[in-house]
């Protein structure tokens, strides 16, 4: 007898659930398997983040140390010190001059093994991890003991009827399965501008940063500013949104476009109106307090609203003192970290659904090989950052008016200012919203998923089934208590690993 279970979306929440359901499965003799892999891209196994549609020339946000836990780092690192050579030369050929500087500057250290304090290009994660989760699902077919379809098709809707689940594509065939795994990853980008552009030699609108892929789009991108150059013409870019990838979009313009050869500019919109941090101070680190949070540590009874407003004070204790995220982020975590056992367990939700993304946006840290592109922009009075709230986009003659309100209290204003490319690097919608699509309306109207409080994940059970026989993985487990954590977002690797692998456990239960 064998049991269907369908994954829908092949990231790395897919990956580091099967690793271990595999492994765990081997000694289940009396079972069989078969699987269904669905993604409507071709980067099986790596997602997005890790595959062809974010290109092979942009590097992680986080040193190697803070992304990935143990055991999973000394085994990656222990495939990258086999493979470096050939993964370097990939790099080199797929970036630009930035990406020869990486290798040049680093190589003395990875050539010794010393991996952790690397910013590593992205791409590297991702071959790594294909390899891992292919190696053990060919062992397995091999022996018969599971089946594997891979489904390259966008899924449009699920239906269950008695204990089935149908799933639909777009060219409206279907397959139906005993369980489902929902591993979309985040939640779909912003729509903020869906005009027909009437000029497109002054106007280039991209909006998402790696939809049609990081690639595609930067092909798009350095096509319309060379035309422009062969005409003298600057380019004016905005970047909405001071993020990971707000940054990686203006590096790589940078590196396919040397800032000494084009006459670009510049700038940035974020509602906190601060770039991301890399900048660690040793001195400064060791007489940092959170003060606001450690005077709560003698707190019986705490509330999460208390816990997180003494988290922003202290971090704004911290800009006051002019210490960045990358300095401060580690002691306010710890903080706030501390004091969350205190927590009933309504209340620890309350901080997963509400607090812990506000005070996240405040702590973005980044590496110096990103960021000094930024600084060098900035040194050439060619960058700018806003601290401001888009309102709206529309073209006019001269390229693209960016209408936004600046962040001032009772004193803000509106203001209109025309660019020629504008990048929406602004995040997602959520799970309320009117531009959320049919895919997410239709497992709500459903009934087989129900938004929680932070509008950014599903409800789920102590099984981590929406419904029963319906599992969530990755980015969607947000505002949710898995054992004992709670999960305000999971974009980081780490989280990902590890309700991954819990989730595994709760699979192989199902079983039974």
């Amino acid at each position: 007898m064998s049991t269907k279970i369908a994954f829908i979306g092949a990231g790395i929440a897919t990956s580091y659930t099967l690793i271990p359901l595999l492994e765990n499965f081997d000694e289940k003799s009396d079972l069989k398997l078969e699987l269904l892999i669905i993604d409507k891209s071709n980067d099986f196994f790596k997602g997005m983040p890790y595959g062809e549609r974010s290109g092979k020339s942009v590097l992680l946000i986080q040193d190697l140390k803070n992304f990935i836990t143990e055991p999973h780092r000394a085994h990656f690192k222990n495939w990258l010190d086999q493979n470096i050579d050939e993964l370097s030369e990939v790099f080199i050929k797929s970036g630009g001059s930035y990406a020869k500087e990486w290798v040049d500057k680093n190589s003395p250290l990875y050539q010794k093994g010393e991996w952790d304090d690397l910013y590593i290009p992205r791409f590297f994660f991702g071959e790594y991890i294909e390899q891992e989760v292919k190696k053990r699902i060919e062992r397995l077919v091999e022996e018969n003991r599971i089946h594997v379809k891979y489904i390259r098709k966008e899924t449009i809707a699920i239906t269950k009827e008695n204990d089935e689940f149908t799933i639909q594509f777009e060219d409206n065939s279907k397959v139906k399965t005993d369980k489902v795994i929902l591993s979309v990853g985040s939640l779909p980008y912003k729509k903020l501008f869906d005009a027909e552009l009437k000029n497109k030699k002054t106007a280039l609108y991209i909006k998402e940063p790696y939809g049609l892929g990081m690639e595609e789009n930067m092909t798009q991108i350095t096509t319309f500013i060379r035309e422009r150059k062969k005409n003298n013409l600057p380019t004016k870019i905005a970047v909405l949104g001071a993020n990971a990838s707000g940054l990686e979009m203006i590096y790589k313009i940078c590196d396919k476009l040397p800032m000494n050869e084009f006459d670009t500019s510049f700038k940035t919109l974020s509602s906190h109106g601060v770039m991301p941090d890399g900048s660690f101070d040793t001195v400064k680190a060791k007489n940092f307090k959170a003060n606001h949070l450690l005077s709560l540590l003698e707190e019986k009874s705490l509330t999460a609203d208390t816990i997180a407003q003494a988290a922003h004070k202290d971090i704004d204790e911290a800009e006051k003192q002019g210490l960045g995220a990358a300095t401060t982020v580690g002691i306010i975590s710890k903080g706030f970290g501390d004091l969350l056992p205190k927590l009933s367990k309504e209340e620890l939700l309350n901080f997963a659904c509400f607090h812990g993304n506000q005070i996240g946006r405040r702590q973005r840290c980044a590496g110096n090989h990103y960021l000094s592109v930024v600084n060098e922009l900035s040194h050439r009075e060619r960058f700018e950052h806003i601290k401001g709230r888009f309102i709206e986009l529309d073209e006019n003659s001269e390229g693209l008016s960016l209408t936004y309100k600046t962040n001032g209290g009772s004193n803000f204003k509106e203001v209109s200012e025309t660019f020629n490319i504008v990048i929406n690097c602004l995040g997602s919608v959520d799970l309320t919203s009117v531009g959320l699509t049919p895919f997410f309306k239709a497992l709500i109207s459903e009934g087989l998923c129900e938004p929680n409080p932070s509008k950014i994940g599903f409800k789920i059970d102590e099984n981590m089934q929406a419904t029963e026989n319906f599992f969530i993985a990755g980015p969607l487990l947000a505002g949710n208590q898995i054992e004992e954590r709670i999960f305000w977002h999971l974009e980081h690797c780490a989280r990902i690993i590890w309700s991954s692998s819990v989730l595994s456990k709760k699979i192989i239960a199902s079983l039974n």
